[in-house]
């Protein structure tokens, strides 16, 4: 007769039988990492064969797989904006830049008004004698607008050229703001409202812009006080004012 109880179990660790226990006490084994799930072999009355001890169910304690846990780290964006261009990039593409450039800024509004009043005057007593004085009264009055024309033109193109808006060319109206306007106009090359970078150029036209503006600067300070009587002699200040008064006398 079998003494030993339906319930019993018995079980191999490292090739070694052990029991019979209940299924109470390999649970216990199992809890304390005494049995192996894999290499552990365990059998039972009305079990054919013996099972690896993670093949009996209820001896090990199932664990659900830890769900993933989601990144906080932002999705990969695919877009990759695109790189600002160096300024010597921006500089390298002067040619590529609208409006007019610096040096056609320079000539229409520094050379051309000298240039047109000489053509004028050399060819006015020709015209004079072919179309009469009062044709070329009027002729003069236009003509006399061509220039103003040709340099509005050219400093409207020239801010384009610069990056700023037209409207700027009102800056020239406004004092100490048409400084700064024609600081930029005279010296700044093309693009320069965006890569802020002057060449070369652009730093010996500074220094002489700035400079002709104190010059012009100390001679108008210089003037008003001879004629407020600040500095110099009676006889000086009299011939200042009569310099000024010849400049604004009509002309016979």
């Amino acid at each position: 007769m079998n003494d030993t109880p339906q319930d019993a179990w018995f079980y191999s660790r490292e090739g070694e039988r052990i029991g019979p226990v209940t299924f109470a006490d390999l649970q216990i084994k199992a809890s304390e990492a005494a049995l192996n799930p894999r290499l552990d072999m365990v059998w039972t009355h009305g079990m054919a064969e013996w099972k690896s001890a993670g093949e009996i169910e209820g001896l090990f304690e199932r664990r659900n797989a830890p769900a993933p846990t989601e990144s906080l780290a932002p999705a990969a964006d695919p877009y990759s904006p695109p790189q600002q261009e160096s300024p010597e990039n921006f500089m390298a593409k002067e040619g590529e830049w609208p409006g007019a450039r610096r040096r056609s800024f320079l000539i229409a509004t520094l050379i051309f008004p000298f240039v047109w009043a000489f053509g004028f005057a050399a060819a006015a007593p020709f015209l004079g004698g072919r179309f009469g004085p009062e044709i070329m009264g009027f002729a003069a009055i236009g003509m006399n607008f061509i220039p103003f024309i040709v340099g509005l033109y050219f400093g409207l193109q020239r801010l384009v050229n610069l990056g700023m808006s037209r409207w700027w060319y009102l800056g020239n109206f406004v004092p100490i703001l048409n400084f700064w306007v024609g600081y930029r106009c005279f010296a700044c090359p093309a693009g320069y409202a965006y890569h802020k970078k002057l060449d070369g150029a652009g730093v010996f036209l500074a220094i002489v812009y700035w400079l002709l503006i104190a010059i012009v600067l100390l001679a108008v300070a210089a003037v008003v006080a001879l004629m407020l009587g600040a500095i110099g002699s009676p006889e000086i200040q009299e011939q200042v004012r009569e310099a000024i008064r010849a400049m604004n006398a009509p002309k016979p």
